[in-house]
């Protein structure tokens, strides 16, 4: 169960943990010019993660109408 969690979500776990951190780094930077690159980053992170699910979903769905037509 823990390996299939694993290979399933650690990717977006990791690249969540990341983008957490980068967001706590910007958090702190007051005022410094590197605090609106350091929030594009958080963005960007979020924005992979949205991106890993719709491609999952997409490929689930490819995969199950596949299926319906290979049993026709």
């Amino acid at each position: 169960m823990f390996l299939r969690l694993f290979m399933n979500y650690g990717l977006v776990a990791a690249i969540f943990v990341a983008t957490a951190l980068v967001a706590v780094l910007a958090y702190r930077l007051e005022g410094s010019p590197w605090r609106w690159p350091l929030v594009a980053l958080v963005l960007a992170g979020f924005g992979t993660i949205a991106g890993i699910f719709w491609i999952r979903k997409y490929v689930d769905r490819q995969t199950k109408a596949s299926e319906q037509r290979s049993q026709q």
